[in-house]
C-alpha cells in the first residue's frame, strides 16, 4: 500500500506485569537513561575540546564500537539507538529556540532516575505482531499480559514502554489504512479560544472552560503540603510523592478527554475549521493569566483538531491573530479594547455583539479570504485594499 494511503495511529494499553517482567523493564529503562547521559556528556566534552559538536550518525558509530563490551551488547541496539535519537532531538530543539531568540533556550540536561520514564524500540518488518491474545512480547525484555481496552489495528512499527504514577503502559505505533473522508456538511467555523469560555465558534456556540486545575486545586494543595512535611529520602516521602503524581495525572487525563470530545465534535460538524495562530509562549509572560493559559492547553487542542481534520478530509487553517478582537465583523472598523470589556460595540455601524463571537467571525472571514487567494490566485494586496475600502466613511 502506498504511503499516501497510510496513517499513523498509537494504541495505548496498561500492562499487567509480573515481578520478573517489571524488573526487566526497570533494567532496560535504567540502561537507556545511562546511554542518554553518556551521549550528552560525550557531546559536551567534544565541544569543549574541539569546538565542534557531534551528531547522531557519529554517536551511532561510537555505540557500535562500544557494543564490543559485554555489558553494552547484552541490551538491544534499537533501545540504545532510541536514547541517541532523544539526545539529537533535544539538541535540535535547543538550536531552534536559540535561532528564534528565546530568552531561555534551555540547554539539554542530564536525566535523573525520576526524569526518565520511557524506552522505545523499533520493530523489524520480519517480526510478528507483539500482541497475541492478551499477551505482549517485548524483544529482549520478556512478556506479560495487557489490558486490551480496544482492538489493535494495522502493522506495528514501534513500541514504547513507559512508567507512570499508576503503573506501566505500552504504546504501539501502527500504520493503518487512511480512513475515508467524512461526508461534507457545507458548514465552516472560526474558533476563538479564551479563558472565560474555552472556545466560542463563529456560529455563536460556546464551549465552556472545564477548569481542570481549578477543580482539582484543593486536592493538589493538600497532597503537596503533605509531601513538603515528609523527610527527604524516607519511604513516607515516596508514598506522598506518588499521591501528588496521581493527582496531577488525573488532571492531565481529564483535560485530554475534554480536548478529544470537543475536537471530535468540531471536526464532525464543520468542513472548514479556522483558529488563531497564537504566540502562546509570549502570552505566558503575563503572570496573572499564565496559570489559566497552561490549564486550557490551546496548543494541544489545536494539534488534536489538525490531526483529526486531516484524517477526516476537512480543511484546517491558522490565521493571524492580530486585531481579531478589535475589528468589527460587520463593517471592519477597528477600535482598541481592554481585556475586561466583553461586549463589542461598533460606533460606525452600531453592531453590538459578544467580543469572543465577534473575534470568531473575523477568524472565519480571514480563513475565507486566504482560501480565495489560494484558489483564484488573488493577490494578498487586494484583500488589504478591500479592508481599506470598507473602512472609508463613504463605504459605511
Amino acid at each position: 500500500m502506498a504511503k499516501d494511503n497510510l496513517a499513523i495511529k498509537t494504541f495505548e494499553y496498561k500492562l499487567r506485569m509480573n515481578r520478573k517482567f517489571q524488573l526487566a523493564c526497570k533494567r532496560e529503562l535504567e540502561h537507556s537513561r545511562q546511554i542518554y547521559n553518556a551521549a550528552l556528556a560525550e557531546r559536551i566534552d567534544c565541544y569543549k575540546v574541539t569546538g565542534k559538536g557531534l551528531n547522531f550518525i557519529e554517536q551511532s558509530r561510537h555505540l557500535t564500537e562500544a557494543r564490543t563490551l559485554p555489558e553494552v551488547k547484552s541490551h538491544l541496539r534499537t533501545i540504545q539507538s532510541d536514547a541517541l535519537e532523544r539526545v539529537e532531538a533535544a539538541y535540535q530543539a535547543f538550536f531552534r529556540r536559540v535561532k528564534e531568540g528565546s530568552a531561555a533556550p534551555g540547554f539539554p540536561r542530564f536525566k535523573g532516575f525520576d526524569r526518565y520514564h520511557t524506552f522505545s524500540l523499533k520493530l523489524e518488518a520480519v517480526r510478528p505482531c507483539p500482541i497475541k491474545g492478551n499477551k505482549l512480547t517485548v524483544p529482549g525484555v520478556g512478556s506479560c499480559r495487557v489490558r486490551l481496552s480496544r482492538p489493535l489495528e494495522g502493522k506495528v512499527k514501534q513500541m514504547r514502554i513507559t512508567r507512570r504514577a499508576d503503573g506501566w503502559y505500552v504504546l504501539l505505533v501502527s500504520e493503518i489504512p487512511k480512513p475515508e473522508p467524512l461526508t461534507a456538511t457545507g458548514e465552516s467555523a472560526g474558533i476563538d479560544v479564551g479563558i472565560k469560555s474555552f472556545a466560542v465558534l463563529s456560529t455563536g456556540e460556546e464551549i465552556e472552560n472545564p477548569r481542570c486545575i481549578g477543580k482539582a486545586e484543593k486536592e493538589l494543595k493538600k497532597q503537596q503540603r503533605r509531601l513538603a512535611r515528609k523527610k527527604r529520602g524516607s519511604r513516607n516521602r515516596g508514598k506522598a510523592r506518588q499521591k501528588v503524581q496521581l493527582a496531577h495525572l488525573k488532571v492531565a487525563r481529564t483535560r485530554k478527554d475534554f480536548h478529544h470530545k470537543a475536537s471530535t465534535y468540531i471536526v464532525r460538524r464543520f468542513d472548514a475549521i479556522a483558529v488563531e495562530d497564537l504566540n502562546i509562549f509570549g502570552m505566558l509572560k503575563n503572570p496573572k493569566l499564565a496559570k489559566a493559559i497552561v490549564d486550557v492547553a490551546w496548543s494541544a487542542f489545536f494539534t488534536m483538531i489538525e490531526v483529526k481534520a486531516e484524517n477526516a478530509g476537512r480543511r484546517f487553517e491558522k490565521v493571524p491573530a492580530r486585531f481579531t478582537s478589535q475589528d468589527c465583523s460587520q463593517c471592519g472598523h477597528r477600535q482598541k479594547m481592554a481585556l475586561a470589556i466583553r461586549v463589542y460595540q461598533c460606533p460606525s455601524c452600531g453592531l453590538v455583539i459578544d467580543r469572543d463571537h465577534n473575534a470568531a467571525i473575523n477568524i472565519s472571514s480571514r480563513a475565507g479570504q486566504q482560501a480565495r487567494i489560494n484558489a483564484c490566485g488573488e493577490s494578498p494586496g487586494s484583500v488589504k485594499q478591500e479592508r481599506h475600502r470598507l473602512n472609508r466613511p463613504e463605504a459605511l
